[in-house]
C-alpha cells in the first residue's frame, strides 16, 4: 500500500448474493465499490442487454417462462467473472430491471441512456380515468373530481321529467366521467384488464331511466360524442355546468414509454415517444399454433401482439409496440423476428468524453455493426533504416578529476533499481502524474550519504 492508501497489484472481490428480490453483484477494492442489482420481477427476458462486449450477459429460460412451465427464474443471466460492471446493460434496458451504481452513484446520473418520453398536457388533460385504466404497467394514478349531477339540477317543486338517452358504445371510449357525474342513472361494467385489439376497459355501459331526468350534463361531460339526450317535458329546473377537476400523475420509473395511453386519449393531453423504432416480421407464419401456444402473447409487457382468431394467426399493434425483442425469444418455432432500426437517447446535460463509445453499443443493440473508432486505419510507410556499425575506441570519452562520471553511473543505477522494484512509479506514468514521478526520481538521484 503506498502513501494514497491504495494497494498496489490489490485483486478486486467479486461477489454474487440475491437482497431484497434482486440479484446484487459486487466488485470492491479498497479504492472503489460497484454493484450491478438485478431486479428479477422487471426482467421480460428481451434482447436488449445482450449486445455486452464482455459477453457477460446470457438468455435464461425465457420459453420456458413464457409458456407457464417456470415461474421466478431470472431471463437473463449475469456472469461475475466476465462482467466489467460498465453499466452498459444498465444503460439499455427500459424496464429498470438493471441498476448499476459506482460508489453509491447511480448510473442513470452517470451516463446517457436509451429510453423513450412521456409528457402531459395539462391545460388538455380533464382528467378522466382512460389512460390509468389501459395502462399495461400501472404507471399513471389519477384522481378525478366530478361535480354530483344531483348538486347540479335544483327542481323548484316537483321532479318530474321525461325524455330519451342513447349511449353508442362504439364511440364510447369509456372514460368514465358521466358515471362519475351521475352513478344512479349510469353504470359502467368495468373489467379486469383492458385487452387487445381495442383495449376498451369495460365490457359494457347501461342507463337506469328509473333515475335519469334528461338533464343533459351527461351529453355536456362526454369527450367522445357518445351520448345523445333529448328532454321533452320537466318540471322547473335550473342546471348548473359540472366542473371536471383532478390530477394525472406519471411514474417515469415504471413507464416504458409504449404510447398506448396517448393512443387512447379522448383529449390528444399525451405526447409519448417510443425509446425505439422498427418492425416485427412474422417469418414462419405456417409453424405458428396460437391456439396452442401463448408464449408471445404471456411474454409481451404491452400486449402489442394478440390472436386474431383468422387466417393470420396473430397480429403486431406496431401503434405501440416498442420492439424490445421478447416475443422473438419466447417463440419456440421462431416465427417471429424484431428489428430495430432507430432509438431515442436520454441526454446529459453535459456529454461525458466516453459517450462516444456507449453510442457505439447503443447501435449493436439495434443490430448495427459498431462504428470504426478511426485508430489504425491510416497505411504507414517506413523507409529502411540501414544498421551502422559504431568502432568504439575503447577509451573513456567522460572523467573528471572530481568524479562526475562515477556519481552520473550511480545515479543511472539507482534509476534502474527504482523501476524495478517500485510499481508505484509505473502507476504514476498510466496516470499521467508527471509531476509525482519527476519527485520521486529526484529523490531517489540523491545521495543516500547526504541524507
Amino acid at each position: 500500500m503506498d502513501k494514497s492508501g491504495v494497494t498496489i497489484g490489490e485483486k478486486p472481490v467479486v461477489s454474487m448474493d440475491v437482497v431484497d428480490g434482486k440479484i446484487r453483484l459486487v466488485w470492491k477494492t479498497s479504492h472503489l465499490t460497484r454493484t450491478l442489482d438485478h431486479s428479477i420481477d422487471k426482467c421480460v427476458g428481451c434482447s436488449l442487454c445482450l449486445p455486452c462486449p464482455w459477453e457477460a450477459i446470457s438468455l435464461g429460460p425465457v420459453q420456458e417462462t413464457a409458456s407457464g412451465k417456470i415461474e421466478g427464474a431470472p431471463l437473463v443471466n449475469v456472469d461475475p467473472d466476465l462482467c466489467t460492471y460498465c453499466g452498459l446493460c444498465d444503460s439499455s434496458c427500459v424496464f429498470g430491471a438493471f441498476d448499476a451504481t459506482y460508489e453509491g452513484e447511480n448510473a442513470v446520473n452517470t451516463y446517457n441512456r436509451i429510453e423513450g418520453t412521456h409528457e402531459i398536457d395539462e391545460e388538455k388533460c380533464a382528467p378522466c380515468l382512460l389512460c390509468a385504466k389501459v395502462c399495461p404497467t400501472g404507471s399513471l394514478d389519477v384522481e378525478v373530481k366530478v361535480g354530483h349531477k344531483k348538486d347540479l339540477v335544483k327542481y323548484s317543486g316537483e321532479e318530474v321529467a321525461k325524455g330519451t338517452i342513447k349511449i353508442d358504445e362504439d364511440k364510447c371510449s369509456y372514460c368514465g366521467l358521466c358515471e362519475l357525474l351521475c352513478p344512479e342513472a349510469i353504470k359502467i361494467f368495468w373489467s379486469d384488464s383492458a385487452e387487445p385489439p381495442d383495449f376498451n376497459p369495460a365490457i359494457s355501459i347501461r342507463v337506469d331511466e328509473a333515475h335519469c331526468d334528461y338533464c343533459g350534463l351527461c351529453e355536456n361531460i362526454c369527450p367522445d360524442d357518445a351520448i345523445k339526450v333529448e328532454c321533452k317535458e320537466s318540471s322547473p329546473r335550473t342546471i348548473a355546468q359540472p366542473k371536471i377537476s383532478g390530477q394525472l400523475t406519471h411514474m417515469n420509473e415504471t413507464c416504458v414509454k409504449c404510447g398506448l395511453c396517448a393512443e387512447v386519449c379522448p383529449y390528444d393531453a399525451l405526447k409519448v415517444t417510443k425509446p425505439f423504432s422498427g418492425e416485427v416480421r412474422i417469418k414462419k407464419l405456417e409453424k405458428c399454433d396460437p391456439t396452442g401456444c401463448n408464449n408471445c402473447f404471456n411474454i409481451c409487457p404491452v400486449k402489442a401482439i394478440y390472436p386474431t382468431g383468422t387466417a393470420e394467426k396473430i397480429a403486431i399493434l406496431d401503434e405501440h409496440c416498442f420492439y424490445c425483442g421478447a416475443c422473438e425469444h419466447s417463440c419456440p418455432y421462431d416465427v417471429l423476428e424484431v428489428h430495430r432500426e432507430g432509438y431515442h437517447v436520454d441526454e446529459l446535460e453535459q456529454a461525458r468524453d466516453w459517450e462516444k463509445a456507449r453510442r457505439q453499443f447503443f447501435e449493436a443493440v439495434i443490430g448495427n455493426d459498431p462504428p470504426s473508432s478511426g485508430l489504425f486505419e491510416r497505411d504507414i510507410s517506413v523507409a529502411p533504416v540501414r544498421s551502422a556499425r559504431i568502432p568504439s575506441s575503447g577509451k573513456k570519452e567522460w572523467d573528471s578529476i572530481d568524479g562526475e562520471r562515477e556519481d552520473a553511473m550511480k545515479a543511472a543505477q539507482r534509476l534502474k533499481d527504482l523501476l524495478k522494484t517500485d510499481s508505484r512509479l509505473h502507476l504514476q506514468f498510466e496516470r499521467n502524474r508527471t509531476d509525482k514521478v519527476i519527485e520521486r526520481i529526484r529523490d531517489s538521484q540523491e545521495d543516500p550519504q547526504e541524507k
